[in-house]
């Protein structure tokens, strides 16, 4: 059922985004009722971070082994902005105002750090990027600023500005000094 319900949610959010998604649509959608719904998800942005985290666990980023850092840091961040076009990030501007009042948010969920953690791992057996260097911070900052872009624009980030953020943000703060 919990399927179902998250299904239901993801469909609902992408279909009509945060400001029109009601428990009565899921509980339709999933077949279902408002009661089973609020039993677990006791407020609309508790169920809407429910199916985004679900949906975006769901369909993880995958990059191969492409030999060097900025080519998998590249191929990583266009697989994410063609997987998140800005009408579906306008979701978290949506949701911002209920989250703040529940003191919650998508840090939590840790869902954007995975990808890129193997990219470095690898980029590190290379000698590419430096262990030290690496924090949560420094791992969040190519797909922030490709996020930041795309809902500050409203237009999926183009291939030129993710060269840009890899090349002249990213790199630099992961690699190694003589580099």
């Amino acid at each position: 059922m919990e399927d179902a319900i998250l299904d239901a949610t993801w469909a609902e959010l992408a279909t009509g985004g945060y400001s029109h998604l009601t428990f009565e649509a899921v509980a339709k959608r999933a077949g279902t009722s408002r009661p089973v719904l609020y039993r677990r998800w006791p407020t609309r942005a508790s169920l809407a971070c429910a199916a985004i985290v679900r949906h975006i666990r769901r369909n993880p980023l995958i990059v191969p082994d492409l030999g060097n850092l900025r080519d998998e840091v590249c191929l990583l961040m266009r697989r994410f902005a063609d997987r998140s076009p800005p009408q579906l990030l306008h979701l978290i501007f949506e949701m911002s105002e209920d989250m703040a009042v529940e003191k919650t948010s998508f840090m939590d969920a840790r869902f954007q750090d995975a990808p890129l953690q193997q990219i470095i791992e690898r980029a590190i057996a290379r000698g590419e990027a430096v262990k030290e260097k690496v924090t949560a911070r420094v791992l969040r900052v190519p797909l922030s600023l490709a996020l930041h872009e795309a809902v500050i624009s409203g237009q999926q980030i183009s291939d030129g500005s993710i060269a840009e953020i890899v090349d002249q943000i990213f790199l630099p703060l992961v690699r190694p000094d003589r580099q």
